[in-house]
C-alpha cells in the first residue's frame, strides 16, 4: 500500500502539487490568524500589567483642597488593620497612604493672598512617595536624591523652586513648625513651648509643567508641597500614628478593578458611610476596546477562512476521487479490499498534509508572523503605553493542535468522497464509466 501510494504521488505530480498548495495555504492562513490572536492577547496582557490600576479610598466629605483649607481632623481614619485586610485581596500589590497638615518655618513661594493659607506650606505624610500618582503620571519628577520610603523618619522631599528660594540642597536639615489654620491667620500650634522638628532633605522634585500661580493660595501651590514620612507628621502633632486620611491601592490588572473594589467594599471595620472608593483604570477600557476590535476582526477572518477552506477542500477531494473511479474499479477487480483502497487514499492525503503543514509552519513562524507582528502592532498608538516589546512566538503545541484539526477535516472529507465510490462493485463502476 505504501509503495503504491508513493508511486501515485510521484506519477501524478500536478495533482499532488495542487492538493499540497491548497493544504499549505489553508494551514498558513489558519496558523497566521491564530498567531496574530496570540500576539494580541500577549500585548493586551502586557499592556494591562504595564498600565496597572489604581483604587483610591478617601473620606466622602474630604478632599485635598479641603484639608488644605481647614485644619479640622477627620473623625474617622483608616487603620493599619484595614490596610492589611485590603492588601490580602487577590490582585493588589502595593499601596500608599497619605496624611496632610500645614507647616511653617520656610520661606514659601508667595501665592494669591488667601488669609489663613498665606505663609504656610502643606506637608504630606506618605509611606512611599514613588507610588504617588503625581510621580507615576509624570506631573512631578524627582530631580536629585531619592523618594520617601517606609523606613524613613523625619525625612522630606521639597520642590526645586522651594530649595532655590531657601538656598537648600540634599542633606540639609530644615526646621518645620506645625501650624494651625484659623479663620483669620496662621499661628504656631505649639507656640507656648516653641516645639519644632528638624527634618532632613532627601529628595528634590520639580513640576514637569509649571503650575500658574493665578488665584492659588500659598499653601495650595505645588511648589510649596512637602512630602515626608508619617513619623514626621506624628512628631509635629498633626496626625496619629498608623491612622490615615486616605489610601491608594495599586492592582496588577486594571480589568480586575471592579472585582477588587467590590471586595474592599464588603470588608468590615471601615465606615463606608464616610469613606468613598473610586478607581482609575488609566484609560485601559478605551484601549481594551481597540484591542477587542482588532481581535474580533482577526476572529472573523479566521472563521471565514476556515469555512471557505473546508468547502473548497471538500469539493476538490470529491472531484479528485471522481477522477480516480477507473483506478478504483481496477483495484477492486484484482481483489484488493475496500479497506486497503481507502487506507491508501487516506495515506496519500496524510503524507501531502504533513509536508504542507511542515512548510507552512516554517514559513509562518519564521517569516510571515514576525513580519506581520511588526507591521500591524508596533506602530499602534496603544503600543506607546507598552514601549519596546519583543513579540513572542505562538507555542508549538498550538501549531500541533491546528495540524491535527486540519488533518481530521481533510481525512473526513477524503473518507466520505472515497467511501461513495468504493462501495460500488467493479461492474457498477465500469458501467458508470461507459
Amino acid at each position: 500500500m505504501l509503495n503504491r501510494t508513493l508511486l501515485y504521488l510521484k506519477r501524478k505530480k500536478g495533482k499532488t502539487f495542487t492538493l499540497f498548495a491548497l493544504l499549505f495555504l489553508i494551514s498558513a492562513f489558519v496558523t497566521t490568524s491564530l498567531a496574530l490572536m496570540h500576539t494580541m492577547n500577549e500585548v493586551s496582557t502586557l499592556m494591562r500589567i504595564t498600565l496597572g490600576g489604581q483604587i483610591e479610598i478617601r473620606q466622602e466629605h474630604w478632599s485635598t483642597e479641603r484639608v488644605m483649607e481647614s485644619q479640622e481632623s477627620p473623625t474617622d481614619t483608616l487603620t493599619k488593620a484595614n490596610l492589611e485586610q485590603m492588601m490580602a485581596i487577590s490582585g493588589v500589590h502595593s499601596y500608599v497612604t497619605r496624611n496632610s497638615g500645614h507647616v511653617s518655618g520656610l520661606s514659601f513661594i508667595e501665592g494669591f493672598e488667601w488669609g489663613e493659607l498665606d505663609d504656610v506650606g502643606t506637608l504630606h505624610g506618605v509611606n512611599d512617595s514613588e507610588l504617588l500618582s503625581d510621580f507615576s503620571n509624570e506631573t512631578l519628577s524627582l530631580v536629585v536624591g531619592r523618594h520617601i520610603t517606609p523606613e524613613d523618619e523625619n525625612k522630606v522631599m521639597i520642590s526645586q523652586a522651594l530649595a532655590l528660594e531657601n538656598n537648600l540642597e540634599i542633606g540639609n536639615k530644615i526646621e518645620l513648625i506645625p501650624a494651625n489654620v484659623s479663620s483669620n491667620d496662621v499661628e504656631d500650634s505649639v507656640a507656648d513651648d516653641k516645639t519644632s522638628i528638624q527634618a532632613e532633605i532627601v529628595g528634590i522634585f520639580t513640576e514637569n509643567e509649571a503650575q500658574p500661580i493665578g488665584f492659588q493660595s500659598t499653601a495650595l501651590l505645588m511648589v510649596n508641597q512637602i512630602f515626608s514620612d508619617h513619623f514626621l507628621l506624628h512628631h509635629l502633632g498633626l496626625t496619629n500614628l498608623r491612622e490615615y486620611e486616605s489610601a491608594t491601592f495599586y492592582a496588577y490588572d486594571p480589568a480586575d478593578l471592579p472585582r477588587i473594589v467590590a471586595e474592599i467594599g464588603q470588608l468590615e471595620g471601615v465606615d463606608w458611610d464616610i469613606f468613598h472608593i473610586q478607581y482609575n483604570d488609566f484609560n485601559y477600557m478605551r484601549i481594551s476596546e481597540d484591542l477587542q476590535t482588532i481581535q474580533n476582526l482577526i476572529l472573523i477572518l479566521l472563521i471565514g477562512i476556515g469555512v471557505v477552506s473546508i468547502v473548497i477542500l471538500t469539493l476538490i477531494l470529491i472531484l479528485r476521487m471522481r477522477g480516480r473511479v477507473h483506478e478504483v474499479g481496477i483495484l477492486l477487480s484484482v481483489g484488493i479490499g475496500q479497506n486497503q483502497i481507502l487506507g491508501g487514499f487516506l495515506l496519500e492525503i496524510t503524507m501531502i498534509a504533513m509536508v504542507a503543514f511542515i512548510f507552512s509552519f516554517f514559513i509562518t513562524s519564521v517569516l510571515l508572523v514576525p513580519f506581520l507582528n511588526q507591521e500591524l502592532f508596533t506602530d499602534l498608538p496603544m503600543m506607546d503605553e507598552v514601549g519596546q516589546y519583543d513579540f513572542q512566538s505562538m507555542p508549538l503545541a498550538i501549531y500541533l493542535v491546528v495540524f491535527v484539526l486540519i488533518l481530521f477535516v481533510v481525512l473526513l472529507a477524503a473518507f466520505i468522497s472515497t467511501r461513495l465510490t468504493i462501495r460500488l462493485k467493479p461492474k457498477q463502476i465500469l458501467s458508470k464509466m461507459s
